[in-house]
């Protein structure tokens, strides 16, 4: 067990090889699965992108629906068998700023596309994570940091043609 700031991030076995993982995580999207299921994309601290099944997170009482919307932040427990299934989730923030303002959360709903493009699954990294914090608590959507981050960064490119 490790405590990582103020949250604990917890692989510890369970048993038949499961894993359980509590972690803060920022929810990048959900899709139907199956009849009663949900798939959400993470974006994980500790454990970077991630897919994880949210059993019966398509009922209507669903305990966990509430808390899985888009671009919450939220602290999540996962198992860990053959994949990732959500057993407890939490919303930490909402960041209603940009649900209030319709060019913000347009313009959240471009990036948000573009990092689930660029980002593989189970890389994570610490300046990427702080970089989604900055961002949607300051409200300055910036597509340029999230280049330089992931090693697109123009200044750094060097022309095919000519060596410049």
């Amino acid at each position: 067990m490790v405590i990582v700031g103020a949250k604990l991030f917890c692989p510890r076995p369970i048993s038949n090889g499961m894993k359980e993982y509590v972690t803060e995580a920022l929810v990048l999207g959900l899709k139907p699965y199956r009849e009663q299921d949900k798939l959400a994309d993470f974006y994980t601290k500790d454990l970077g992108r991630l897919e994880a099944r949210v059993i019966g997170g398509r009922k209507m009482v669903s305990k966990l629906s509430p808390h899985l919307d888009i671009f919450n932040l939220v602290t999540v427990r996962l198992i860990q068998k053959n994949q990732f299934t959500v057993t407890d989730v939490i919303a930490e923030e909402r960041f209603c700023f940009l649900r209030g303002n319709f060019k913000k959360f347009a313009l959240a709903f471009k990036l948000l596309f573009f990092i689930r493009t660029l980002i593989p699954f189970l890389m994570p990294d610490l300046q990427l994570w702080h970089s989604f914090l900055r961002t949607f608590k300051g409200g300055y959507l910036d597509f340029k940091n999230f280049l330089k981050i992931l090693g697109y960064d123009p200044l750094l490119a060097n022309c095919q043609i000519c060596p410049e």
